[in-house]
């Protein structure tokens, strides 16, 4: 049976039951990129009929303090905010509380495992943080605070999507409790394994890079002085990102087959075979929390659209954590679209969704094609690459211009709406 978060009570109140109305949006998934889709829409235009659904159970207002531990999307995990993503969040008048539970980062250290030296991106080529590391469930806090507010945006608990009917002026969502939904335009914001996806037939490919990540947080006997590490590996890399508390987030790619029986060493026998393949750049590891296991791959859609449906976050791309750049790359896919639709007469239309791509398709490739790129050539041992890779490394370090292009486009600010396609 379906539940109805409370403070969004007033759009049932009225003579018409759920299935009647013709909302403006359903967003499929009340994760991270769902969340933040409902609420840039609804600061954009306050007016719009948002239904949020997810299949997740109820959080308890009462329970603010634990609520995000058990939700999924919410979780220990930590995220990477680069400036373009901390520009919008500003502008959503989020960044304050987010800010005061985030970490910056001001150097980054690059090396490989086996070879001497490394490169060292340092703020002075930026002129200001690289970014900002927070956890999940901080942020999960300020969204349902900020969330709660908007009495248009109606939340759907413990529902899941079974089917869609594309019809010429809204699509029909089918729940598994019986009720069918109609909108103008589906967002399906349900990850990787999205149904919605599945639904529209948007066509995808997968990528298994045969690596694991083990992701938890830890702690050093040195301080960290906002200094993030990233360590290559025969394996794939290691990362460190600077947390509060002087903690780190651990992202430690192993191979697929390994990460299981890694994970589950006994905390000191875990530490010391991260110490031995990461090296003593951050000081000895003391501490670990809890630790979890992700598979890596790389998924891509060829165009994450279908009639009056589009795909936004891991439901229309899923990259390796090398980069930090996934979530980073969907907030700004759906900044884009909440503004598009906020100006929008027919919402959901093919043209509208036309320019939602036109805009979107050149940072898509870009960004996907760095990632991949970094992961191929540096999470193997081959001599061929092995060599060269090093040079690139030794020579950003002596010629720090070198650094430039990839810091640009790891910092996320550039025309989010590509207004040339758009002349």
């Amino acid at each position: 049976m379906a539940k109805l978060s409370q403070p969004h009570l007033p759009i049932l109140d009225t003579a018409e039951p759920l299935d009647a109305i013709i909302y403006d949006v359903v967003i499929v998934g009340a994760g991270m990129s769902g969340s933040l889709l409902a609420l840039t829409l609804l600061t954009q235009n306050p007016q719009l009929k948002v239904l949020l659904l997810d299949e997740n159970a109820q959080r308890l207002e009462s329970t603010q303090e634990k609520e995000f531990e058990y939700h999924p999307s919410f979780d220990a995990r930590c995220i990477a905010l680069n400036a373009g993503s901390v520009d919008i969040l500003s502008g959503l008048s989020l960044w304050g509380d987010i800010k005061a539970h985030a970490q910056p980062i001001e150097s980054i250290q690059v090396s490989d495992k086996g070879y001497f030296g490394g490169a060292e991106l340092t703020p002075e080529l930026s002129g200001e943080a690289f970014g900002y590391v927070v956890e999940l469930r901080r942020v999960g806090k300020v969204l349902s605070r900020t969330l709660a507010a908007f009495s248009s945006l109606t939340t759907l608990h413990q529902v899941k999507l079974t089917d869609l009917n594309q019809q010429p002026e809204l699509i029909q969502c089918v729940l598994d409790n019986g009720q069918t939904v109609s909108a103008k335009l589906c967002v399906g914001a349900d990850g990787c394994h999205s149904q919605v996806r599945k639904l529209a037939r948007i066509s995808s490919s997968l990528s298994d890079y045969q690596r694991s990540a083990i992701i938890c947080n830890v702690r050093c006997n040195k301080v960290h002085k906002n200094i993030a590490y990233e360590r290559f590996t025969k394996s794939g890399p290691i990362a460190l990102l600077p947390l509060t508390d002087n903690r780190f987030s651990l992202v430690y790619c192993v191979e697929k087959q390994q990460a299981e029986q890694i994970a589950d060493l006994s905390d000191s026998e875990f530490l010391a075979q991260l110490q031995k393949k990461f090296g003593y750049r951050a000081g000895l590891f003391e501490q670990t929390g809890k630790r979890d296991i992700y598979p890596l791959n790389l998924l891509k859609t060829t165009k994450p659209l279908s009639h009056r449906t589009v795909c936004i976050g891991n439901a229309a791309h899923s990259l390796h954590p090398v980069a930090g750049q996934g979530f980073n790359l969907g907030l700004r896919d759906l900044f884009v679209l909440a503004t598009i639709i906020a100006a929008s007469d027919d919402v959901g239309s093919f043209s509208m969704l036309n320019d939602y791509w036109q805009c979107r398709e050149k940072d898509h490739h870009s960004t996907i094609w760095m990632t991949d790129s970094l992961v191929r050539i540096f999470s193997n041992h081959y001599p061929m690459l092995s060599i060269p890779r090093n040079i690139g490394l030794k020579a950003m370090n002596l010629f720090p211009f070198l650094s430039t292009p990839i810091i640009e486009q790891s910092k996320g600010q550039f025309d989010l709406f590509n207004r040339e396609k758009l002349s």
